[in-house]
């Protein structure tokens, strides 16, 4: 519970409370807007003070220069120990404590009588003290990464809208993480945090491997995002590498490799050289041939016949011209068939020198290519080694690749089974704690049917994929009014288990932000049930109102508001907020 909120600002409104429902009220100023009122008076700064004494960080207003110089302390009483704890601003890593009997840890952190402590070292008291953490987690199961402190817990009890506490039942903030909320709710509501925290553990491998996957399908082009498209690649990069590395193996360095070289190729040129001459020069022999084949004399007598057909006789003085004639002829064809049959035997004679030319240039080269055969110029080796380490190079990739890749396939597996045994161990686990999952639901009906009468309306423990899911659903919750008295009545349940498990911190606090969308009859309705539980079960149920707001509340006629109200009330002029002047 909460005694007093005091400072060492001389203008501050001490604020004195009692145990039972406490209303603080913003009184609304006839010249002030609602929205001066409510950001001005405040009232949201007395849940902020509450969080920085009991080890919550510097933030928020207390980042205004006008501070800096100042504390702020508060007198507490939690399950039975009654103390007074001081925080400076300028000096938020430690607190100053007093109190009639303080037990803590030695001197590591130590907590007793008039003593300083680390932020640390409150927070770990305050948790043993309210929520019956273990003081000193060495050894215990509480020895391990995300398992509950008090800070994750104890802002359920105080949401801040600042830090979005209204804007789902299940987190008392919006940064806080999913796992984290389950682990607190696990543990408040008597469940397995620990199977709750390897829900959070599996998250973050997934996380991991999301990102090694996204690192790994980066290097690798479109057609090859699985292992079995890698091995193909890398398989096929292996052979190439091989024979790349036969061919270095076989190599042999030729001394005179350039000279022996340009002789193979002077040779090729000889013989492309030849060859086109001697198809020049059977083309001029086929030539010839063909001319002598064709050689004929002129036929004197054929011309003497054909005049006789015609009936007409020559003259002996013309046949005689015709002989002379012929004789001529024949003289010039036997001319021109010698002169054909000397070229004839000259390019016959260079034809047989062309092949022969030919054939030493062709042995030559098939001599020399034979001889060159698996060897090369130095300089050639180096080429291919060069070759090889590339080829060696990308066979290493792929394989680092198919490896990588193997992995996360291998992983993925490993994560669904996992996930699906984390599934399975939460519904055994929640069949296994019946009563703490009746008694939660129990809780909150209760506090919805007192709200909604016989509404339709359900509290749910669900197990998922994705761990613990909590959730309370009342029949039109898509308003914001009634999505608000969902978080109330969960608030309300779990004050009500958290007392009769640990004690508690003996206060559940609700600022004025909760009940902005709520008809004012679900509204007194919600703060007299809440001062009816307090009653009953012990400890404070602290209200935080506009004046305006409150005068409109129909409260029941044998219920007195009056008395719950506190002696201060705040407004918002100059000096009449919790601070008494204006900064920021």
């Amino acid at each position: 519970m909460i005694i007093a909120l005091g400072s060492s600002i001389e203008t501050f409104k001490t604020l004195t409370f009692h145990a039972g429902l406490n209303i603080l009220l913003a009184e609304q100023e006839t010249n002030s807007t609602d929205t001066e009122t409510r950001n001005s008076s405040g009232k949201s700064s007395t849940i902020e003070i509450i969080h920085f004494l009991l080890g919550g960080s510097r933030e928020g207003v207390f980042k205004a220069p006008e501070l800096q110089k100042h504390s702020f302390w508060g007198e507490f009483e939690f399950n039975g120990f009654l103390f007074r704890v001081e925080r400076k601003v300028a000096d938020a890593n430690r607190v100053a404590v007093r109190g009639d009997y303080l037990i803590g840890p030695d001197d590591d952190g130590g907590l007793y009588e008039d003593r300083i402590a680390s932020i640390d070292a409150w927070c770990r008291w305050l948790g043993h003290v309210v929520f019956k953490l273990p003081l000193s987690r060495i050894g215990t199961l509480f020895d391990v990464t995300h398992a509950p402190t008090f800070r994750s817990i104890f802002p359920y009890f105080a949401r801040r809208r600042e830090d979005g506490g209204f804007l789902k039942l299940e987190k008392s903030s919006q940064p806080q993480s999913t796992g984290s909320a389950q682990i607190a709710l696990s543990y408040l509501l008597g469940l397995d945090w620990s199977l709750a925290r390897d829900f959070e553990l599996e998250r973050e491998e997934k996380r991991a491997l999301a990102a090694q996957r996204k690192r790994v399908k980066a290097r690798l082009p479109d057609d090859m995002k699985k292992s079995s498209a890698i091995r193909s690649a890398m398989l096929l990069a292996a052979h190439h590498a091989e024979q790349q590395r036969e061919r270095v193996a076989n190599f042999q360095v030729a001394e005179f490799y350039d000279e022996m070289v340009s002789e193979a190729s002077r040779n090729k040129q000889k013989l492309e050289g030849l060859s086109i001459e001697a198809t020049s020069l059977r083309s001029s022999l086929k030539f010839i041939e063909d001319s002598l084949a064709a050689e004929q004399p002129a036929d004197g007598e054929a011309v003497e016949e054909l005049y006789r057909a015609a009936g007409t006789q020559l003259p002996d003085t013309v046949l005689k011209t015709f002989n002379e004639v012929a004789a001529f002829h024949q003289s010039i064809a036997d001319n021109r068939r010698h002169h054909l049959a000397s070229q004839l035997q000259s390019i016959q004679r260079r034809l047989a020198a062309i092949t022969s030319e030919m054939n030493t240039a062709r042995d030559s080269r098939d001599a020399i290519l034979r001889d060159l055969r698996g060897k090369g110029a130095f300089s050639d080796l180096g080429k291919i080694q060069q070759v090889l380490a590339q080829r060696e190079a990308e066979h290493a990739r792929l394989a680092t690749q198919y490896q990588d890749a193997l992995e996360l396939e291998a992983d993925s597996t490993a994560s669904r089974i996992k996930e699906s045994n984390l599934l399975a161990r939460l519904q055994d686990d929640l069949a296994s704690r019946e009563s703490a999952v009746n008694a939660a639901v129990l809780a909150v009906m209760g506090a919805v049917t007192a709200l909604y009468g016989d509404r339709k309306s359900t509290f749910e423990i669900q197990p998922s994929a994705n761990g613990p899911q909590f959730k309370v659903t009342i029949d039109g919750d898509h308003s914001g009014g009634i999505s608000n008295m969902e978080t109330f009545c969960f608030d309300y349940a779990l004050y009500a288990l958290t007392t009769a498990r640990f004690g508690g911190p003996g206060m559940l606090i609700h600022d004025s932000h909760l009940f902005d969308p709520v008809d004012s009859r679900q509204i007194a309705t919600a703060i007299q049930l809440g001062s009816d539980l307090v009653d009953k079960i012990g400890g404070q149920y602290i209200v935080m109102l506009n004046s305006d707001f409150y005068d409109r509340l129909p409260f029941d006629q044998g219920f007195d508001a009056a008395s719950k109200l506190l002696d201060v009330r705040l407004d918002d002029t100059d000096s009449g907020g919790l601070f008494g002047f204006r900064f920021g």
